[in-house]
């Protein structure tokens, strides 16, 4: 399956893709989508404002693509900016796909959070936990998506959404190419997910 890795200019992309080429994606880096790819990945690198504007300038032809069946996968920032709204450089509209808004950690915890946190599985309706629940996951953040809807967790200070989904796209909020093999459990999940 093809897999599109969206490269907003920043950040070390290599992992992620060598994360999905793993299990069996073979992946292309480029600004744009390429238009015959299965699924378009959405990197957690940058700051919401800015690459909400980026990905906004694209948001009709992702909504074509999902009208021809391209699913979504958006990691950490690549997750959030899939939301209504986020705060983080200014208030700035997200592609609207999961409602809710993203806000900093709401608690008096160190900020940035970055280490391993555990997996809580809340209700999967998308079949993208199996073998993950009670497992641990790496993060690296300061902002959260604040929305009742999720597949998972994880706890923080508070509880935040660790995995999100719908038809046609998937968010994490964990990097699952830093998490072992906890990380390439849930992209052998995703996978499957894309295949079905």
């Amino acid at each position: 399956m093809k897999a599109t890795l969206i490269n907003y200019g920043v950040g070390n992309l290599f992992s992620i893709k060598a994360g999905l080429e793993r299990v069996g994606f073979n992946v292309k880096i480029s600004f744009l989508p390429e238009g015959d790819e299965d699924v378009i990945v959405l990197p957690g690198v940058g700051a919401f404002s800015a690459v909400s504007s980026y990905l906004n300038s694209m948001k009709d032809k992702f909504n074509e693509l999902r009208e021809r069946g391209v699913k979504f996968l958006g990691v950490c920032l690549g997750m959030q900016v899939m939301f209504d709204e986020g705060t983080e450089g200014g208030l700035s509209k997200g592609l609207g796909w999961f409602k809710g808004k993203v806000d900093k950690i709401h608690s008096n915890v160190k900020l940035p959070h970055i280490g391993w946190d555990k997996l809580f599985v809340n209700k999967d309706s998308c079949n993208l936990t199996e073998g993950l629940d009670g497992k641990y996951v790496y993060y690296v953040h300061s902002y959260v998506a604040y929305t009742n809807d999720y597949v998972a967790y994880s706890e923080y200070g508070i509880k935040y959404p660790a995995i999100v989904c719908n038809d046609f796209a998937v968010g994490t909020q964990f990097h699952p190419e830093k998490s072992s093999v906890t990380g390439k459990i849930f992209l052998r999940n995703f996978y499957s997910w894309v295949k079905r």
